[in-house]
């Protein structure tokens, strides 16, 4: 299950996009001419220093330039990451509070980063001051009043640490393994009380222990026993994003704990349910309109707007001047109350994907077959093509208490709205001025697509509305997708769908009785101009199912075009999956004509000879796919003598 992270507000922006891993940092090493270009021995030398000033400047130079591939690459070579990482317990507050707060930054800019930063042993120091908060004296934070409610600097380095230990565990084992070893989640559960530790503190917290708590029987024996407190916070009051989201990732944490989840089924489902429901079109309407009044932040971020000189002042004073500065604006803090409604709605997609996940994709292997290339066993016989009719139109594979929610709740239309675009203009500000919600907005969509196409594989068409209604589905994730759509997580996420909507239509040719060569010639140039492999799958399969839908004169295309990809198709996964898919096609139909005018069988003997060289080449790299491209190839064996059989036969 993915997860977002909590949002930085308006501190030390940046895009880490396009951030070229670490390990190839430091594989490549860095030029010398890049090495002069930031003052990364200053900040060292800053952040030795005995004075706390010098300390907390260090910290602040060091949040600044993480921001492109050279300044992280001098980081990791200079071993910046240790030094500053044994701040997190200095006696200055002040210093811990700054020193998490970059660290924390640094861990969002890559997952390659955290890895390094586990190796650097930050965790020793990170749950050393962890400890602090949750080893000794219960503590409280404190809430200003005239600094729009913000928490004392003790409670927001708590604060920060948590956000941090977050984002290692949520990217290597290693970081888990470590937290498990601690008494740390057991004091967890009591930052979950958002009215005694505020709701910024819990949503942390409550985010943490949804990632710590996933496959983790360690944590899960931890959680069981406090099952009462998450029970009740299930159902909290308030409609605010901030309790919306808590109550949501509770759900996701007792979702992750089976014992818990087996008895509380039907409440993790009506949390879900409500959740989904939130108008999130318009929360992102009325932001937009917002956005285009947040002046520039890259001056006055720069800017000392306090009159009294900085030599002049005493050290409340410039913390408390400090403090003032770093205020989010109401456009910012808008900002954070959307991305926590779009951050709730994708954590429900991703629960209701756990639940409604099944195990029929698990492949058994089959070493002495494999090996020998031996056409004694295969899935499909050729002789007796309705073997073949392969179709999703069986028993429901979910429980009956689940199934009767995807009803009553109407799931799978509320889902639907989660996964469809937003109004050109809204999607366009967003772009150009708040990236980070785009990135929410389009992670949601991603999520209620996946979510969708695993209802499709655990349901019956009728339960997901029927024929019809899952055509319009099939059609207008099409028209999505050829209007340009140029996220290739969006792109995949949508063909993933439509290729799991269309299996359902397999018995509804007449759907596709107004399908042109035009409309197919668009599927096959999304093909051709595909360089994802899992969107080209997804493509090929698609084409596979349509050939057993549509009419001669539409089918003969369709197979030629499928025989040339695969001659010219490097990737072995994505090979077997056309291949799979063009056999799909004579599932009903012996096609003998097409056979005979596109030459076949000399160009399927071809493919089988190419399948064999790229799977023997291939083996090691296609992992827990190898099993289902070896039967692939088996059943491509068989296909062509079949084939051969058929066209003696055959007089034109």
């Amino acid at each position: 299950m993915g997860k977002a992270r909590k949002p930085k507000l308006h501190r030390n922006k940046s895009n880490p996009t396009g951030l070229m891993d670490v390990s190839t940092l430091i594989d490549r090493g860095l030029a010398e001419e890049a090495k002069s270009g930031t003052p990364i021995s200053a900040i060292v030398d800053q952040l030795e220093s005995s004075d706390s000033e010098e300390k907390l400047c260090g910290l602040q130079s060091l949040a600044m330039i993480c921001q492109g591939d050279v300044n992280v690459a001098e980081v990791v070579e200079n071993n910046v990451i240790r030094i500053a990482s044994s701040l997190l317990v200095d006696p200055n507050q002040s210093v811990r509070h700054a020193t998490a707060g970059a660290l924390r930054n640094m861990s969002t800019l890559s997952v390659q980063l955290c890895e390094f930063m586990v190796e650097q042993d930050v965790l020793t120091p990170l749950l050393a001051l962890l400890h602090r908060y949750t080893g000794g004296v219960q503590w409280k934070p404190k809430f200003d009043s005239e600094m729009q409610n913000q928490m004392d600097e003790h409670a927001d380095t708590f604060l920060q640490a948590i956000n941090l230990l977050w984002n290692l565990c949520e990217s290597t084992t290693d970081a888990l393994s470590a937290l498990n070893q601690t008494h740390i989640l057991e004091r967890f559960i009591t930052f979950l009380d958002h009215t005694v530790y505020g709701q910024e503190i819990a949503i942390a917290v409550a985010q943490c222990l949804l990632v710590v708590s996933e496959e983790n029987t360690s944590c899960s024996q931890v959680l069981v026993t406090h099952g009462s407190v998450l029970l009740s916070m299930l159902v909290l009051e308030g409609n605010d994003n901030a309790t919306l989201l808590l109550r949501t990732v509770i759900a996701g944490i007792i979702g992750n704990v089976p014992a818990l989840l087996n008895s509380h089924l039907s409440q993790v489902l009506l949390t879900i349910s409500k959740t989904l429901e939130s108008d999130h079109r318009s929360a992102l309407g009325n932001l937009t309109s917002m956005l285009p009044l947040v002046p520039t932040k890259d001056v006055i971020d720069l800017e000392i707007t306090d009159d009294v000189p900085i030599e002049e002042e005493t050290e409340a004073q410039s913390h408390q001047r400090r403090r003032k500065a770093d205020l989010p604006s109401a456009e910012e803090l808008e900002v954070r109350n959307v991305g926590w409604l779009l951050q709730a709605q994708r954590i429900a997609a991703e629960i209701l994907t756990n639940i409604c996940s099944t195990d029929d994709d698990d492949w058994q292997d089959d070493d002495s077959e494999q090996e020998n290339g031996s056409d004694a066993e295969c899935v499909y016989d050729y002789d007796a093509s309705n073997e073949l009719n392969r179709s999703v139109e069986n028993t429901d594979k979910i429980s009956t208490e689940v199934l009767e929610a995807i009803r009553s709740l109407s799931l799978v239309e509320k889902l639907w709205q989660k996964a469809q675009p937003v109004p050109a203009n809204v999607q366009q500000i967003l772009s150009e001025s708040e990236r980070t919600t785009m990135k929410k907005l389009d992670g949601l969509r991603v999520s209620a697509m996946l979510a969708l196409h695993n209802l499709c594989n655990s349901i019956t068409t009728d339960d997901l509305g029927g024929p019809t209604a899952v055509y319009n589905v099939w059609i207008d994730l099409g028209q999505q997708v050829f209007q340009g759509q140029h996220n290739e997580k969006l792109v995949e996420a949508s063909t993933t769908l439509m290729r799991a909507t269309l299996e359902h239509l397999r018995k509804s040719s007449e759907l596709f009785h107004q399908m042109t060569e035009s409309d197919l010639q668009l599927m096959l140039n999304g093909v051709v101009e595909c360089k994802d492999a899992e969107i080209r799958a997804n493509w090929l399969r698609m084409l596979g199912i349509l050939g057993c839908l549509l009419p001669e004169p539409l089918v003969k295309p369709i197979i030629d075009f499928v025989l040339n990809t695969c001659a010219n198709e490097q990737d072995v996964w994505v090979l077997s999956e056309a291949l799979d898919a063009l056999m799909d096609i004579f599932a009903d139909n012996d096609w003998y004509a097409i056979v005979h005018e596109l030459g076949m069988v000399a160009k399927c003997k071809r493919l089988d000879c190419v399948m064999r060289e790229k799977l023997k080449r291939d083996k090691r790299q296609l992992g827990d796919r190898y099993p289902a491209v070896q039967t692939v190839r088996t059943n491509l064996g068989r296909f062509c003598k079949y084939l051969e059989t058929e066209m003696k036969k055959y007089k034109p």
